[in-house]
């Protein structure tokens, strides 16, 4: 299995690749525990429909790089998973959310800029 974090492209520093994989590992911080209610959540939030299975592929992603794990629920005959983070997945979501406030500090001095501030 590789090491925590691995097999993703998300690069390190001061570059978020992409919301989505943020975002899912959010609502799983918040509760959202199966793939589907991952993405009503999402949906909900940023206003815009996902493309169909595209959130059970970056749960695919997310496991296989060690930030969620899954375990199927006893007795469903679909095979529905729940998800949760592992400790990789908390310091990943973490780090994610650092780089999105150091992100807006960023925005918020070039709107400052724009709108005539200092």
């Amino acid at each position: 299995m590789p090491g925590p974090g691995r097999g993703w492209r998300w690069r390190a520093g001061r570059r978020l690749f992409g919301i989505h994989p943020t975002l899912v590992l959010l609502m799983i911080s918040r509760g959202a525990t199966n793939g589907y209610e991952i993405r009503r959540r999402i949906e909900e939030i940023t206003g815009q429909p996902l493309p169909e299975g595209f959130v059970y592929v970056t749960l695919g992603r997310l496991e296989s790089s060690g930030l969620v794990v899954s375990s199927p629920v006893p007795g469903d005959p679909r095979g529905k998973r729940f998800y949760r983070l592992t400790p990789a997945g908390w310091q990943a979501l973490a780090v994610r959310m650092a780089e999105l406030r150091g992100m807006r500090d960023f925005i918020d001095r070039v709107l400052s800029l724009y709108e005539g501030g200092t």
